[in-house]
């Protein structure tokens, strides 16, 4: 997965023009690196040679969302380096890149959808002096971006998170389903296309049981992210509204999940919990029974009177 990510984050950046006209050339090109940028000496290096841009993405393991990580942009520049558009060039360095990278959803070839959201900026200074009037030899910023997987969430018959997404996607056709709807490489929702990411978050069997059907409890944890907050809390609220109406959810194999409890927490992460909980009860039907082995009488009793009374009456 971090393979696909360093491919689409490197394709993204190094097609953005205005990034690139903020940073230095080398070997005719924008200087921007995967992890290391060549040493000052290389040959290759424009005129000047900052400021410059290089990156790296950690993963590392999450037992509920399977992977998450970091992704880290180094912006380097020297005191040489003018301003851009009346700002400090890594300011404004960091500024376009908030822009392309924060918020943005990065889909690999195995499916897998990570979303990076910005998570801090760190200032650092190599060599010189940092006073009011003096800029160090070198100086910028570490700029970290959260990756949140969201994977897809394909289980069994009835599953009821297809069910959800399919029920979503009927009734909210402009929202994209993450991990049902084919995810473009490189997105972003908007206010106009938001995104829906149902996520299960458990389930228990009841004690309600029948002849055909075990009956279970799931909950479930919708993320509605959109651009901006009053967009998205609309769109939480016309879901919980229709849910209300409805009452049920109709899974893939036609079975009903019946709609016992929802709840909003405007509150939440939209990216790591999800304002929207919902608790449904679905069945799953038994096996086909045998029939039951006939039992042999040792020592059958008839009341050969009551018999005749019968037959006689």
């Amino acid at each position: 997965m971090s393979a696909d990510i360093r491919r689409l984050v490197e394709g993204q950046v190094s097609a953005d023009t205005q990034l690139g006209g903020m940073l230095a050339v080398f070997d005719g090109q924008p200087a921007f690196f995967y992890q290391k940028a060549p040493h000052d000496d290389t040959p290759g290096w424009g005129t000047p040679k900052y400021p410059r841009l290089d990156f790296n993405v950690d993963m590392r393991h999450d037992p509920e969302r399977k992977t998450e990580g970091t992704m880290t942009f180094n912006i380097v520049c020297s005191r040489e380096c003018p301003d851009i558009g009346g700002q400090d060039p890594d300011r404004a360095i960091e500024a376009r890149l908030m822009e392309l990278v924060s918020g943005t959803f990065y889909t690999g070839s195995d499916r897998a959808t990570v979303c990076a959201e910005w998570e801090r900026s760190d200032e650092f200074f190599i060599g010189g002096s940092q006073g009011q009037d003096t800029l160090p030899e070198i100086y910028g910023l570490t700029v970290t971006f959260e990756l949140m997987e969201f994977p897809e969430q394909i289980t069994i018959d009835p599953d009821p998170v297809q069910g959800l997404n399919e029920w979503t996607k009927r009734h909210f056709g402009k929202m994209t389903a993450i991990g049902y709807d084919e995810m473009p490489p490189i997105w972003k929702p908007t206010d106009e296309n938001p995104a829906i990411y149902w996520r299960f978050e458990g389930t228990a069997s009841t004690n309600r049981q029948s002849y055909a059907v075990t009956w279970f409890t799931g909950t479930f944890a919708a993320h509605v992210l959109a651009e901006s907050v009053t967009e998205r809390n609309k769109w939480t609220k016309a879901i919980i509204q229709r849910a209300q109406v409805d009452g049920e959810i109709i899974l893939p194999d036609t079975s009903p999940m019946f709609i016992n409890r929802i709840t909003i927490r405007h509150n939440a992460d939209p990216l790591r919990e999800g304002q929207l909980g919902l608790t449904g009860q679905y069945g799953v039907l038994a096996q086909p029974p045998k029939e039951p082995a006939q039992i042999k009488l040792i020592h059958p009793y008839h009341n050969l009177a009551e018999k005749e009374e019968q037959k006689n009456g």
